[in-house]
């Protein structure tokens, strides 16, 4: 059984954060402060990643049971980008445990198909795939910028996210390998039209790598789903407009189920 590093603060109802890929719970910074003060926050943090003990490859299937096994029988599940992804598999496979789902720059399937045109190319994966076994560090730093380009504050945000990187070219990248090819090859959009839950997605404008129109294209699947686009924010709003990520969390959250 995978033991997974968790962090909780505040007091309220509880809300599940769930980091990106390469990353760790640290990447959630002065938001979480922000959301502490009206919930309790669990920050999961996903095998392989941050100061995780795990160092093997790990399955989706393996790191669901983890959560069921280490998270309250009842919570709201926010999830960032791979996190995200992670959310939703989670409420797909335990639905009587999460009241809520929130997917942050994400999205049911991550890379394009010929009925999904909506994602991240392929070609993408191909290189990212490729560089994180021979240069995890160089790879994880284009992916950064490519998270961060065409906002405001662009390099402040990207000099964040790379002073929170914890891996070396010497480094075991086998948990980032197995977060990859979940990035890559997971299709959750069957558990996110079967979800009966509330669903909120926050997306940013100028997401290069889950686009806008992954939003419709969600809401084609799930027409319950509670869509927010952020016009000016790319791959990471919270760091980017925090105030309004908070907002449409804090309008969501507070929104009777019955309401929806």
């Amino acid at each position: 059984m995978i033991k997974l590093n968790m962090q909780v603060s505040g007091e309220g109802a509880n809300l599940v954060l769930i980091h990106g890929w390469a990353m760790n719970s640290s990447v959630w910074h002065d938001w979480l402060l922000d959301l502490a003060t009206s919930y309790r926050v669990i920050c999961v943090e996903l095998p392989g990643h941050g100061d995780s003990d795990y160092r093997e490859r790990w399955q989706m299937s393996e790191l669901l049971e983890a959560m069921a096994d280490q998270l309250p029988n009842c919570c709201s599940v926010l999830g960032w980008s791979l996190g995200g992804m992670v959310a939703l598999a989670y409420a797909g496979a335990y639905p009587q445990r999460v009241n809520k789902l929130l997917m942050l720059a994400s999205s049911p399937k991550f890379v394009q198909a010929d009925d999904w045109q909506c994602a991240t190319a392929n070609s993408a994966f191909d290189t990212f795939s490729m560089g994180i076994k021979d240069k995890p560090v160089m790879t994880i730093k284009r992916f950064i910028k490519l998270q961060t380009q065409g906002v405001e504050q662009a390099k402040q945000m990207n000099d964040f996210l790379k002073s929170l990187l914890k891996t070396s070219d010497d480094d075991s990248p086998e948990g980032l390998v197995s977060g990859l090819d979940i990035l890559r090859n997971s299709d959750l959009r069957g558990d996110f039209k079967r979800l009966t839950c509330p669903i909120l997605m926050i997306l940013g404008g100028k997401d290069p790598l889950v686009p806008v129109e992954a939003g419709q294209g969600s809401i084609s699947l799930n027409p319950d789903v509670d869509l927010c686009v952020i016009n000016n924010a790319a791959h990471v709003p919270f760091l980017s407009h925090p105030l309004q990520v908070t907002q449409a969390v804090e309008r969501f959250m507070l929104t009777d189920e019955a309401s929806l």
